[in-house]
């Protein structure tokens, strides 16, 4: 029963460092995005309300930044940033989108390199103030930030799943005592269990 409580109290630890951790990385998650609007907010001031709109967005986006998600046989999801390769929006080696994509020939061996994608900062303009980049900046290490707070989201519920079996497990046995205890009181002197019926 001691090892029991000692592994309870290191479940219980284990948890609340997680929950610190998610904690401070959701506050910094929360500063990096009001930065990013702010900087976003000031540049449309200065450039005026025409030149930082959804207009200028260019005519085909890519991702400059996939996601690739796998999960340990402990349960604990981790997600990893993996940089856009310029092309398709939809990966084609994972059959994703319902829409039509132009077809290609299979990829030449020993031909060029997949470019990365465009810089967004170009489809504001060659000159954009130091604000939009700052946008951008916060925006980027956002992204990083978001995948920390997701691994860490995903470790606070492994966290608190263990917690709750080995709970299960301390309650166990002293479930099994009290209904020991409580056949014994309904015993006759002939050693008969009585039937309770409730």
């Amino acid at each position: 029963m001691e090892g029991l409580g000692a592994e309870l109290d290191a479940a219980a630890l284990a948890l609340m460092e997680a929950l610190e951790a998610l904690q401070q990385r959701r506050r910094l998650l929360e500063g990096l995005l009001r930065e990013g609007w702010l900087s976003l907010s000031q540049a449309r001031y200065s450039l005026g309300c025409h030149r930082v709109s959804s207009l200028q967005y260019g005519a085909t986006m890519v991702p400059r930044v996939r996601v690739r998600a796998r999960q340990d046989p402990g349960g604990v999801s981790h997600f990893e940033a993996v940089p856009g390769t310029g092309e398709d929006p939809e990966d084609p080696q994972e059959g994703g989108g319902n829409g039509l994509r132009q077809r290609r020939g299979p990829p030449e061996k020993g031909g060029a390199p997949s470019r990365p994608p465009p810089d967004p900062l170009t489809w504001f303009g060659v000159l954009v103030p130091p604000t939009l980049r700052r946008a951008q900046g916060s925006f980027t290490q956002g992204v990083t930030v978001a995948l920390e707070v997701a691994e860490l989201q995903s470790a606070v519920t492994a966290a608190a799943a263990r917690y709750r079996a080995l709970r299960q497990r301390q309650r166990r046995p002293r479930v099994d005592t009290e209904s020991k205890g409580d056949l014994e009181q309904h015993e006759d002197p002939a050693g008969n269990v009585e039937p309770i019926c409730g």
